[in-house]
């Protein structure tokens, strides 16, 4: 993403990356013979690919104008504490003392992260972007639970499709404009690796897991991400590396670590049960 947007308006360059993926798994699934989607699933579609792939995704394309990519991953490392935070305000769900230490660890670690005392000088605005991004996200992940259909590749399909015409709109909306030459040999092969790596593969593999895994199981990409992207934007981008970022991007993969390693509410409840039978039968 972030080589695409070096030279690509990034409002379009996500808008072409799903009509993109999204065209090529739509004819996908009228090839199989999918059963064609009902109204249910084309709301569910524009609701919960609007916030992941418009205001998760595309934004965060925005974002990376301004920010380092490896940075910016970190970011979606948040994704998992801020469903544990979401889980316990809104569904009221029991956080294990190690979660909670771990939300704690990690959201400490993004404000050293992105405090002014680090080499990095994050721009106020699109860091916060950014971190809202990741928030969308999260928000995004639970709409999926919600709007469950039964053709993945068709649900990623009009997920992208619909994304797609929303970020054409906001790339006009906000001036931006294509140029042949905008598509550099690097901005052709970045957006080339968005669709099949990224959406036909990635973002489908994200929508099954969201289906058939729970949220913490499906939320421990988070684990590896920010490495790998790091690692990577040093490689290829030559992106700095500094003490700065490795000390706040450890602590928010450790905080991560230990809030998917606490027990669950419905982990916790049957240990406390077979331990109140253990005393009784003592």
């Amino acid at each position: 993403m972030k080589v695409a947007v070096a030279t690509v308006p990034p409002w379009y360059m996500a808008a072409l990356r799903f009509l993109c993926a999204g065209s090529i798994l739509w004819l996908y699934s009228r090839v199989r013979g999918a059963a064609p989607p009902t109204l249910r699933d084309w709301r569910g579609a524009a609701i919960s690919g609007t916030v992941l792939l418009v205001t998760a995704n595309g934004t965060f394309a925005w974002c990376l104008q301004y920010i380092p990519s490896g940075v910016g991953a970190l970011f979606f490392a948040l994704s998992p504490l801020w469903n544990a935070l979401i889980g316990a305000i809104f569904y009221r769900e029991r956080l294990a003392p190690l979660a909670v230490v771990g939300i704690l660890l990690g959201f400490a670690g993004m404000i050293y992260l992105v405090s002014p005392s680090g080499d990095e000088h994050l721009p106020l605005f699109a860091t916060l972007l950014g971190i809202g991004s990741s928030l969308a996200w999260s928000i995004g992940s639970m709409l999926q639970r919600r709007y469950r259909s039964n053709d993945v590749a068709q649900m990623s399909a009009m997920q992208m499709l619909i994304a797609c015409a929303v970020l054409a709109i906001l790339g006009t909306a906000t001036g931006e404009h294509l140029a042949l030459a905008q598509f550099t040999p690097g901005a052709l092969g970045a957006i080339a690796f968005l669709i099949v790596g990224g959406s036909l593969l990635g973002f489908s593999a994200f929508v099954w897991l969201a289906r058939h895994t729970s949220t913490v199981l499906a939320s421990t990409y988070a684990y590896v991400n920010p490495i790998v992207a790091i690692a990577l934007s040093v490689w290829i981008l030559h992106e700095p590396l500094t003490w700065h970022t490795l000390l706040g991007g450890g602590v928010v993969v450790a905080g991560v670590a230990l809030m998917l390693l606490a027990p669950t509410a419905a982990e916790v409840r049957p240990r406390s049960a077979a331990a109140v039978d253990r005393e009784q039968a003592v």
